[in-house]
């Protein structure tokens, strides 16, 4: 089932240019590959919101959800293991700030060298914590805010483990 969330070209902007803003602060001294996220995530009746976008298009009070963009950058460790990639950062401080309600997530990513040179997708780990909170939320692989692969996260990860295998 898909949401009912319309996001629109403005936000989707807003959030490719918050990834690449995320993407400066990344720690990559062994892959030298930047990544920078940013994540569109609500809660109900939120009354310190920044960065408040979007809108949702049901019945529902229209104020009751206020969204805020939280970003993330990976940070790579010497055991790469214990790296955190960008995705799973973004969620983080979502989570940590009482915001799971998630719409959207904007990635960019590149070599120090090269910058931002191609369109990098969530590895598999992050497609899975991303679906924890919601399969319909809207991934945004981005090169540019022009240049850009947009679908739903249910398209990356099909047959996806979720929460309902655990009931």
């Amino acid at each position: 089932m898909e949401s009912d969330y319309i996001i629109e070209d403005t936000d989707i902007r807003r959030l490719i240019v918050k990834a690449v803003e995320a993407r400066e602060m990344a720690y990559a001294r062994y892959s030298q590959f930047k990544v920078g996220a940013a994540l569109l995530a609500g809660r109900e009746n939120s009354s310190d919101a920044e960065e408040v976008v979007g809108r949702e298009t049901d019945s529902r009070d229209r104020n009751a959800n206020e969204y805020r963009v939280f970003t993330g950058c990976n940070i790579e460790n010497s055991s790469y293991g214990a790296t955190i990639c960008a995705e799973r950062a973004a969620v983080c401080n979502a989570v940590s700030s009482g915001y799971k309600d998630f719409k959207a997530i904007a990635i960019v990513g590149g070599l120090n060298s090269t910058g931002i040179n191609g369109i990098t997708y969530p590895c598999g780990i992050c497609r899975q914590v991303l679906s924890e909170f919601s399969a319909d939320m809207y991934v945004i692989a981005a090169h540019s805010e022009d240049d850009y692969d947009m679908r739903r996260l249910s398209e990356f990860l099909p047959a996806s483990f979720g929460a309902g295998q655990m009931e």
